[in-house]
Order: structure tokens, then sequence, then C-alpha cells
């Protein structure tokens, strides 16, 4: 009777542990992979060393010129959450979607000075990581002057595919990544698993050939009054090659490297670089950046993975145990023949 109690409580154990097992695995965990609604994203920074753009500034009699200049940039992202715009959301977006307010400041490393800024409000997918459609979206890129640092104005822009996070459970396929010189999202093709910032990820890159990109009309003849004195029209090219390295369980970019080129090509007249530079993750975005997915990395896989796969071998192992006990238990006892109940001769004999 013992044995069968304590058959059946180890595998009672066992069973429980399977279902443990099965809800890490398949419920609990998928659940959480989703960006938290109250995530603040680090700052991040990428580098040029040396650089070329075209900066405007005050001559010396007070009036404003357009150089084209050789220095090192620097570009900073902050992204500060919209608690109340994301809670408002209805639908399938409510609670399923995170909105950022975003800004990028662009300055010279060794003079400081301001070489652009822009902001935008973005809807994201927490699952995906992709933007999704939101009537508040908006783009706004400003000069150094501040007096022009108006906020953007609601869906003038339509963002679309992963911009700052890549899907939980990242794969290896070509996803759509946004361009914000085309405003439109185009190929990001998987390239190879490659160890980087001391984590496994996925390079994926992107290659953007040759192409006029259109700009408003008054930058564009400002462009060229300044740096191609003389003509009065022509155009702006671009193209950019951008390579990100993905750690796949959190679907964080862990590394960035963006070469960017554009010219200003007059109608009459020789074509001017107005930016090239090769741009990537300094030191300290490397180090936060690699903080953030190694954390979640190990909180989902021990979670989702190890822990599961221990219960199920614990489970199985009680289980089967129990089974044993309790079975054994259960064996009807041989009565013992009539013989063996008689005393033995030997036994008479010596009485």
């Amino acid at each position: 009777m013992k044995r069968r109690f304590t058959g059946a409580t180890l595998f009672g154990l066992g069973v429980l542990c399977l279902l443990v097992a099965g809800a890490l695995a398949w419920i609990i965990v998928p659940s959480q992979r989703k960006v938290p609604l109250d995530l603040v994203p680090p700052d991040t920074v990428v580098e040029a060393t040396n650089a070329t753009f075209a900066q405007a500034q005050l001559g010396p009699d007070g009036a404003p010129q357009l150089t084209v200049e050789n220095a090192g940039l620097r570009t900073i992202t902050g992204i500060k959450p919209d608690f109340e715009a994301a809670a408002e959301l209805t639908g399938d977006r409510a609670g399923n979607t995170v909105i950022w307010n975003v800004y990028h400041a662009t300055d010279r490393t060794d003079t400081g000075a301001a070489i652009n800024r822009s902001e935008s409000r973005i809807a994201l997918d927490r699952e995906s990581g992709a933007a999704v459609s939101w009537a508040g979206q908006c783009h706004n890129e400003t000069q150094e002057d501040p007096a022009q640092n108006i906020a953007c104005a609601p869906g003038n822009v339509d963002f679309e595919g992963q911009l700052y996070l890549f899907p939980f459970g990242t794969q290896k396929e070509t996803y759509l990544y946004w361009d914000s010189a085309l405003h439109e999202a185009l190929p990001m093709q998987y390239q190879d698993e490659e160890e980087y910032n001391g984590l496994p990820t996925y390079r994926f890159q992107q290659e953007i050939p040759d192409q006029v990109i259109e700009m408003e009309p008054q930058q564009l003849s400002a462009l060229l009054g300044f740096l191609t004195p003389g003509s009065t029209t022509g155009s702006v090219t671009y193209r950019a090659t951008r390579t990100l390295w993905v750690e796949p369980e959190t679907g964080a970019i862990v590394g960035y490297r963006e070469q960017q080129h554009r010219e200003l090509v007059p109608t009459v007249g020789t074509p001017v670089v107005i930016f090239d530079a090769d741009m990537s993750y300094d030191q300290a975005t490397l180090e936060a950046v690699h903080e953030e997915a190694s954390s979640g990395r190990t909180m989902l896989l021990v979670l989702g993975v190890y822990v599961p796969i221990m219960l199920a071998v614990v489970g199985v192992l009680l289980a089967v145990l129990g089974y044993l006990l309790a079975r054994r238990d259960r064996r009807p006892q041989r009565p013992l023949p009539a013989y063996a109940a008689e005393e033995p001769e030997t036994t008479r004999a010596q009485a």
C-alpha cells in the first residue's frame, strides 16, 4: 500500500512537471516575446571619423552660406515612449503597439556644430518590431536654427518595415527595412550567422543603388545656388549600404554600419559630393546594446528552452518511476507451496 501511494505521488509530480514545461515553452514565454510597454531604449550613437558633408553656417559678414566640409560626424538617436498615446489605441493595436518619439541629432565631432536635426513619431508592433499604420505618425527634418524646429505634422509619412527592432525570433530571411532618404521600406537580406559584439547574430545587408531622391524645391535651389553657381537645375543622387547584426532571440540590433553617398548633379557643371560617410556604433553604444540583448536572450532561453527541457526530463523520469512502483505494489502475492509451510526435515531431526 505504501509503495502504491509513493508511486502515485511520483507519477503525479511527473505529470505536473510535464505540464509546467509545456506551459513555459508554448504559452507563457511566447506570450512574453513582446516589447515591454514601459521599455525606454538606450540612446544610440553612430560615428564617422572622416566624413564629407554640406554645412550651413553664417559667413564672416553674417550672411548665410553653404559649404562642403570634411570632419568627423556623430549622430545621436534618442527614443522616448509615449505611454498615453499607446494607451488610447483601440482595436487590434490596443495593447499590441508601442508609440515612440524619436529624435536624431547630427553634429561635427571637432567643433560640436549642429549639422542636422530631425524628429519622428512612430507606432511599432510589440512582437514583430515593424511599423504599423497610425494616423499620428510623422517625420520632420530641421536645420540647425532652433526657430525652425517645429513639431512634425501627423500623417506626413507612412512608415513601414523594420526601423529600430527586428522580430522576436528573427528568421534567416529577407525583411523590409525603412530608408529615410527615399521614404520607403526596401529589402534587407539575410547574409550569414556571425558572432558579433560577443553574441551570436544574424548579419543582414541592404544595398541601395544610385538613384535620384526627391527634395524640396527650395532646398535644391539653395544647394545649386551655393555649390554650383551658374546652374539653376539639377538633382541629388543617393546610394547606401547598410549592414546590421541582429541578435535573433530578442531582435535587438547589436551592430550597425551605414555607408552613404550623395551627390549634387547640376545639369551644367561638375557634380559635387554633398555627403559621404561610413558610420557605425560607438563603443558606448556597443556596450549598452550588448547588455540589453544579452540579458533578454538569457531570460528567453532559460525560461523558454532550458527550464522546460529540464522539467520534461525530470517529469518523464518521475512518471516512469511512479508507474513502476505502483504497478509492482499491485502485483498479487503468490501463495507458498504446501510443503514450504512445513518444518524442514533437518529441523525435526535436530529436535
